[in-house]
């Protein structure tokens, strides 16, 4: 007997889902979007390769990369450490490709896409009733993976970003500048961050985290400050524009009276914002779970002792921005390029937390301990 799977929201968790419906054969699937949904501007998904995890979506998410790099730099005013990984390069996916890609391979698998507005969720003892405009079928299971409500005050990741085209070679393409905070440090944890497609080509971002937003006008005069006083391009062509806000913290469904995926379900890696690798795992488990189980059960893809050390860490960089880059520069030094690529992908072993903790400043993190910021961890 067919079943029939509402995934709410056509964003990168939503699509991801729905690319994989050749593989759950007995559940028709259905995308619905909110009439009004723009799609936002082209912007890179950036992540580790970790090919040994045999997940369908990341081997896919590699093989359409737009670059990947084996080496990358955490920049500060005194110090430049650079990583190499043997085995796991960063890699920079295009969402433009990744969703177009996945909407087609959906749609080649039959799964039907309309716009509806969801007002309401009402579960009922065999069905799944949506209060919606226009109306819609009633359904077995419901995947929400539409934005969640942020808390006041939680920690953001927000950046803008343009990619452009020098007049002369001043990027190594061969190494990425994950963060330099060598940029105006008044407002928050602030870096730039880099992505050399070429000599004369890359993307390069004003990236912040802090509670509150800036005004458009301070990422694009950290950027243009960068190109003039770092890199020295000179004339510079912008190809494109891109920016975006990411929450760091620790958030509870849209609805929990049905499953929730991607950021709505636990998705985003708090301390980072890192989401792309955690949501194909995410999807991954869930359709592991349907062939054991004959229901797809989606989970959060963190383990708990990760997010306990998240919590600590932000509730730090939050009280003290000004300790965030030797924070950062220390947590690269501790570890090797690999090690960082792991750590980054929610794939730590004891004893690689074990250096990580060793390479804080003891102090700042007793403190945030006693203030219990995992309290929110569900």
């Amino acid at each position: 007997m067919t079943k029939h799977l509402a995934i709410l929201g056509g964003g990168c968790a939503g699509l991801s889902l729905a690319a994989r419906a050749a593989e759950l054969p007995d559940m028709a699937m259905t995308v619905i979007d909110h009439p009004d949904h723009q799609t936002r501007r082209d912007h890179n998904w950036g992540c580790w390769s970790i090919q040994s995890l045999e997940i369908t979506g990341l081997e896919v998410a590699a093989s359409i990369a737009r670059k990947t790099w084996s080496r990358w730099a955490i920049i500060t005013n005194t110090d430049r450490h650079i990583q190499t990984a043997q085995h796991h390069p960063y890699m920079a996916i295009e969402s433009k490709a990744w969703l177009n890609h996945c909407r087609i391979l959906a749609r080649q698998q039959g799964v039907i896409f309309t716009a509806a507005k969801v007002t309401d969720i009402m579960p009922h003892k065999t069905a799944i009733e949506l209060v919606a405009e226009p109306e819609l079928p009633v359904f077995d299971q419901i995947a929400d993976s539409r934005t969640p409500d942020l808390p006041k005050g939680i920690m953001l990741q927000h950046f803008r970003g343009v990619e452009i085209k020098t007049e002369h070679d001043v990027f190594d393409p061969e190494c990425a500048v994950l963060m330099d905070f060598r940029c105006d440090q008044s407002r928050g944890i602030h870096f730039i961050y880099v992505l050399p497609y070429a000599k004369n080509r890359a993307l390069v971002e004003s990236t912040m985290f802090s509670p509150e937003l800036a005004p458009d006008n301070f990422y694009d005069k950290a950027i243009s400050d960068y190109c003039d006083h770092v890199l020295k391009t000179g004339k510079t062509m912008v190809l494109r524009r891109e920016e975006g806000v990411i929450p760091m913290g620790f958030l509870a469904p849209r609805d929990d009276k049905v499953d929730a995926i991607g950021g709505n379900g636990g998705a985003i890696r708090p301390s980072s914002g890192y989401a792309f690798v955690f949501i194909q795992r995410q999807i991954e488990t869930a359709l592991a779970s349907h062939k054991t189980y004959g229901k797809l059960r989606f989970k959060p893809p963190h383990k708990r002792l990760d997010l306990w050390m998240d919590a600590i860490f932000l509730a730090v960089i939050k009280k003290h921005p000004e300790y965030a880059p030797r924070l950062f520069v220390a947590i690269a030094k501790a570890l090797t390029g690999d090690e960082m690529a792991l750590f980054m992908s929610g794939l730590a072993s004891h004893r690689l937390r074990l250096k990580i903790i060793m390479a804080m400043p003891k102090w700042p993190f007793i403190r945030a301990m006693f203030s219990r910021p995992w309290k929110d961890i569900k």
